[in-house]
């Protein structure tokens, strides 16, 4: 009998071993998530409620079959034609995340990634010769020279917005909102210094967010900017049909595009911009607040 009772004893303890087991390897499956599915989520949680546009929810792009070509003449619907001329939204307010910008005209934002690089230059004459003006959101560690600071001068006094992509491209999904504020500030204020402008505008590398980023977005008076047309130049650069299809089947007015400071967008720039304008769009930077009047 007592060996009976000290085997269920055994056993019985084995098993909740067991139990303990399978529960840390359920947790590890869910806590290593892509984090960009938690970013879409909190961003359909909190999607401009007070435009009378009921939000999409956000679903990743779908990649066109490969013997489909692209359709950029196909006209959009809610676009009608329009000059380059934007209107002038209001400035989405700190710690507010946004992925599109209601405007009262047919209007869209084209920004860009991980600058400033040997690319950068390339793409502000590009938006130069068109007449357009686009968001660029640097890396901190990227902005080092004079050089750098002398053509943020120039891209700011052309019309153009930089923002920052923090320091080093760190994630800051699951960090302590402590910690994401010193990783937002430092690279606001280390950026900030270099252009000699303020900083008005954050996007998170991989788009990997949580309530504390926007909590840390708020008290590091930053908006949180995001994007709902995610071109995937940084996947299909071997592809530019997927490109041009991403874009133009994904764009609407307020759309915010997001790109990258590569070579094959540098190609291809020229054809994207023919492509909004040809559906009606125009194209305008980020709203920032306009600056203070002096006395």
């Amino acid at each position: 009998m007592e060996n009976d009772r000290r085997r269920r004893q055994r056993n019985r303890i084995w098993l909740a071993l067991l139990l303990l087991g399978v529960i840390i390897q359920v947790n590890l499956i869910f806590s290593e998530s892509p984090p960009a599915q938690s970013a879409t989520d909190l961003l359909n949680s909190i999607s401009d409620k007070e435009t009378s546009d009921t939000p999409e929810k956000s679903k990743p792009p779908q990649q066109p079959n490969s013997a489909q070509k692209p359709d950029p003449s196909a006209p959009a619907k809610p676009a009608k034609p329009s000059t380059n001329t934007a209107s002038s939204p209001d400035v989405p307010a700190v710690g507010k995340m946004i992925a599109k910008i209601p405007t009262s005209k047919p209007t869209v934002y084209l920004t860009f990634d991980d600058g400033p690089g040997k690319y950068t230059k390339d793409i502000v004459a590009i938006l130069d010769e068109h007449n357009v003006k686009g968001g660029f959101f640097w890396i901190g560690q990227n902005v080092k020279t004079e050089r750098d600071s002398k053509l943020a001068r120039q891209m700011l006094a052309n019309g153009h917005i930089i923002g920052t992509h923090t320091m080093y491209h760190e994630k800051l999904w699951k960090k302590p909102k402590d910690v994401q504020i010193q990783i937002i500030r430092t690279s606001t204020e280390y950026i900030s210094q270099k252009i000699g402008a303020p900083i008005y505008y954050f996007r998170p590398p991989y788009g990997a967010v949580d309530q504390n980023t926007l909590l840390a977005s708020k008290e590091t008076n930053q908006i949180l900017a995001y994007w709902n047309v995610d071109s995937l130049d940084w996947k299909y650069g071997d592809k530019p049909d997927l490109i041009m299809n991403n874009i133009a089947r994904e764009v609407k007015p307020g759309s915010i595009i997001l790109m990258h400071e590569k070579e094959h967008t540098v190609q291809l720039l020229p054809k994207i911009i023919k492509l909004l304008k040809d559906k009606g769009y125009g194209i305008a930077p980020l709203p920032t607040p306009k600056p203070a009047k002096k006395a």
